[in-house]
């Protein structure tokens, strides 16, 4: 009898910690250095380095922004496929009709997928 319920448990143990870390797989961040001011999800983002989070289904992404371990902004993204991988962080904008920068897309270096911001 104990070695069945030790079985079990043994096999429980190994499962949850299979899907502990595919729960983790499923998360992403990457340190980015803007290096002009741009909007992201119609906030102002200073130059600096932010930390991009993020997590989600390739068409629904929730992206965090944080600066120096505080929230700054939330936003949606979704994830596509590019055909090469990113060299280096990858921030890709566009000027806005005022001629403010929109942050469009984040490409993780070392990456084929790139974050495409919605409402850029």
């Amino acid at each position: 009898m104990s070695s069945r319920m030790f079985l079990s448990l043994s096999a429980g143990l190994v499962f949850a910690a299979g899907a502990s870390r595919a729960l983790a797989s499923d998360s992403h961040s990457v340190d980015v250095k803007l290096t002009a001011a741009m909007s992201v999800g119609g906030k102002q983002l200073a130059a600096g380095t932010y930390r991009f989070s993020w997590s989600g289904s390739a068409d629904k992404v929730d992206v965090t922004i944080e600066k120096d371990h505080k929230l700054v902004e939330k936003a949606t993204a979704k994830l596509e496929q590019r055909p090469d991988l990113a060299q280096n962080e990858e921030v890709i904008s566009k000027a806005s009709p005022a001629g403010a920068r929109i942050l469009e897309e984040l490409r993780p270096r070392g990456e084929r997928q790139a974050l495409v911001f919605s409402g850029s």
